[in-house]
């Protein structure tokens, strides 16, 4: 019987290839796209779950209070870890680490690292990152100590043995000798810390000293019991209250720390990441929705399509209940059709992942490699969508097939109002889900152009950015001298960081204000040419100039003025001066002690996310990048005169650049991405909708034969008839954009709360999404209505 079955559903498979195919290709991409989305949002979910002590991990973040105003970062001072451990029984150790870029020489060969992490001694035994050679006790436990990654090891070493044998490694200051002690597997992609070496937290000078406020570091705990979590977060507010005894803040000032288990960092934390950006939890949220819905479409298609032909098959049904067929028998044997066609799906859907894996790494800023869909919970995942999509896709047919009534079927009497119906309804959610896609593909790109074309305050075109180090900062005089004689350098700077993102955070006083009452401030130092360099608009007083950069170095000035402070509209504003009035006032910037000299025009320092807040900008010999502006000319050769002047002047550092534009770019990654997504996944459910729109035209041609027979003898024109049979359909295009309009602007408006800067929704991205929609559905359903309209009427009449 079994074998029975499966030789008609096969026969009918190939006799109806046309539709067969259909139905496979429609699947097989909605499996694909659910197994593509699946990977990503699992990758997401699982990150730190390979650390086999997750669940007694804690990130330390610091938050603080000032003037009423919080502020949260992931950094720490160095006297967390250490302090808590001595105070807390709770804590059984501590790691302190901070990531910096590095140049590394072997022999004579230079290279440029840029996740240079530097740990303190107990981070093997904290985490779960296989040491392959060396001891975890003793590998960071001194300075001048490195740890290479497994593929470090190998550029470095090649295939000897690397323990023992030294580097010369230069973190910012000048270069020293460190030794190997180890051989570290190469961080997993799912791991929020990311290295290429992992180097002593001994070696740095702040490892000698204890400070609460210099937040630069990440702090990890190890706590003894999962349960100490919430204990010892109850006793961190209480305890930073007694150690600052001396302190009289206002009573809305305070400094604690928060804990946050390891497993929820990358898509929990409201503080952003230390080593990578964090994930998204509503995105995930939104990816898995996008792949449950491309999979209902394909079942809808499979649906439609099915159903579509139950007019051929009425007779099949009809002969074989008059044969002594049972419904459950027939139901069996559609049922039986369904599981084929998925099976057959399923493994183009895993060849169409497989091919198309290079495009969504793309697409999603990941790198899957394609062993990905041959782990066992990717099969398992897989093989459930598959018996779900048999069922869930199989089973509607199969019951309206099965339930024909033999004499009204051999009759010619086959009435299916019922299931007309419920298949409308498909092709409403069907379209009600492509247009949410369109509209939420098109504002999400609105977006992102608004922030890429927003005045921005500062200029971010042609502008360079070098890491230095010590040796630079002595030399910048000469290399700033050097770099101008090309006439294509426009200006050059020396800051402590880009305008993109500064995350530096201070406090500041006027020298009136009550004793402990400070407000919040973000400071950036910089030199005499950084507003020339990043064309920051001066609104009041004057720019810094080199008496400004001599005055900070000497000792012998009056402390009180020192220092010469550009401010910010906002900064100016909470400190309740207009920006002429600013000027020549007196301000105190973390114990830095001067005057206003100037007032820019407010610009963005972070991203849009956030509303533009006070900034001071102040003078410091020094800093951690060099500034280029470039006319843009000749840009190639601008590049290779530069490279070959660094070369000549800092021998002992490869010339590695980015572009400012680039790193802008960087911040709204996220954002970026889940704008591909949605393009690429509103494309698919456009094509599957149209496959199942066309099942539906097909139907109701098959339906109508006759009828347009008649009406073509009768005089109809192709036109008439065209505009008879797609006129239904467009209606439930328009119900289906209805439906979709209000789903998506509640969802986007969600989404642009995100932003302190946006765009509105206006009615034309609404407008354009029905426009496409109904302009896809009418190609569509066209193709069956000009294919029904030309036919020859006595074909269509011949069997009355």
């Amino acid at each position: 019987m079994l074998r029975n079955y499966l030789k008609i559903a096969v026969r009918n498979l190939v006799t109806n290839r046309v539709f067969a195919g259909i139905n496979i290709i429609g699947l097989a991409v909605g499996l694909a796209s659910c197994l593509l989305l699946f990977v990503y949002i699992a990758h997401e979910l699982s990150y730190d779950d390979f650390q086999q002590k997750a669940d007694r991990i804690v990130r330390v973040t610091m938050e603080y209070s000032m003037e009423g105003k919080v502020g949260k970062v992931p950094e720490t001072g160095t006297k967390v870890a250490p302090e808590f451990g001595r105070q807390f029984p709770e804590v059984e150790s501590g790691v302190r680490m901070i990531n910096r870029d590095a140049v590394v020489i072997k022999g004579d060969q230079q290279f440029s690292e840029k996740r240079v992490v530097f740990a303190d001694s107990a981070f093997f035994t904290m985490f779960s990152f296989p040491l392959l050679k060396g001891n975890p006790q003793t590998a960071l436990a001194g300075p001048n100590l490195v740890v290479l990654s497994e593929t470090k090891a190998r550029t470095y070493f090649g295939t000897e043995n690397p323990i023992g044998k030294s580097l010369r490694i230069n973190t910012g200051g000048s270069f020293r000798d460190y030794s190997v002690t180890g051989v570290v597997a190469d961080c997993p992609a799912n791991s929020q810390i990311k290295y290429d070496l992992l180097t002593s937290f001994a070696t740095l000078p702040a490892a000698k000293t204890e400070e609460w406020y210099s937040a630069n570091y990440a702090t990890y705990l190890l706590l003894r019991k999962p349960d100490d979590i919430a204990a010892l977060q109850a006793k961190i507010p209480a305890f930073m209250k007694t150690q600052f005894p001396d302190e009289t803040p206002s009573a809305s000032d305070y400094l604690t720390y928060n804990l946050e288990p390891i497993r929820r960092v990358h898509l929990h934390s409201d503080v952003e990441g230390n080593f990578e950006p964090n994930g998204d939890l509503t995105y995930i949220y939104i990816f898995g929705a996008i792949a449950v819905l491309i999979l209902l479409i394909a079942c809808v298609n499979y649906i439609n399509l099915a159903t579509s032909r139950a007019v051929e098959r009425a007779q099949e049904v009809g002969v074989r209940k008059v044969m002594g067929a049972m419904r459950g028998q027939l139901f069996g044997q559609f049922i039986g059709e369904s599981v084929i066609v998925t099976a057959v799906a399923t493994l183009l859907a895993v060849l169409f992942a497989c091919l198309t894996l290079p495009l969504f790494n793309s697409v999603s800023d990941r790198q899957f490699a394609i062993d990905v869909f041959f782990k066992p919970e990717n099969g398992l995942v897989l093989l459930g969508a598959s018996v779900l999509v048999s069922l869930l896709a199989g089973s509607y047919p199969a019951l309206v097939l099965s339930g024909f009534q033999p004499i009204r079927v051999l009759k010619g009497h086959l009435k299916t109002t019922g299931a007309g119906q419920f298949r409308r309804a498909l092709i409403v959610f069907q379209f009600a889900i492509t247009a949410i896609l369109i509209v939420c593909t098109l504002l999400v790109r609105n977006q992102l152009q608004f922030v890429q074309q927003k005045k921005l305050g500062y200029n971010k075109d042609h502008v360079l950015l070098l890491p230095v180090d010590r040796e630079v900062n002595e030399k910048i005089s000469a290399i700033k001298s050097e770099f101008r004689q090309n006439a294509d350098v426009q200006h050059v700077s020396l800051a402590s960081n880009s305008p993109v993102f500064v995350g530096g955070g201070y406090a500041m006083r006027q020298p009136g204000m009550p004793e402990g009452q400070r407000k919040m401030v973000t400071g950036l130092t910089i030199d005499e040419d950084f507003v020339k360099t990043t064309g920051l608009h001066l609104i009041a007083g004057s720019d810094l100039n080199a008496v400004d950069m001599d005055r900070i170095a000497r000792s012998d000035n009056d402390s009180l003025t020192r220092s010469r402070f550009i401010l910010n509209e906002s900064a100016v504003k909470e400190l309740g001066w207009t920006p002429q009035q600013a000027i020549n006032q007196r301000l105190d910037v973390s114990g830095r002690l001067g005057l206003v000299k100037g007032v820019v025009s407010d610009f963005h320092f972070a991203s849009m996310k956030q509303k533009i807040g006070p900034m001071a900008l102040f003078p410091q010999n020094g800093g951690e990048i060099l500034l280029v502006k470039l006319s843009g000319n000749q840009l190639s050769n601008t590049l290779q005169f530069l490279e070959s002047k660094w070369r000549t002047l800092i021998p002992n550092r490869p010339f590695t650049y980015a572009f400012m534009d680039e790193e802008f770019d960087k911040m709204y990654a996220a954002e970026t991405r889940t704008g591909r997504i949605f393009s690429v996944f509103a494309f698919l459910s456009i094509f599957l909708a149209c496959l199942g729109l066309f099942g539906l035209s097909a139907y109701t041609t098959v339906q109508r034969t006759k009828e347009i027979g008649v009406r073509k003898v009768l005089g109809a024109s192709v036109f008439s008839i065209v505009g008879l049979l797609s006129k239904d359909f467009l209606k439930l295009v328009l119900v289906a954009i209805v439906v979709a309009v209000p789903i998506a602007w509640y969802a986007m408006n969600q989404w642009l709360q995100g932003f302190a800067y946006r765009v509105a929704i206006e009615w034309w991205v609404f407008a354009l999404a029905g426009i496409l929609a109904i302009g896809i559905a009418l190609i569509t359903v066209s193709f069956q209505s000009i294919k029904a309209a030309l036919l020859n009427p006595v074909k269509s009449l011949r069997s009355d």
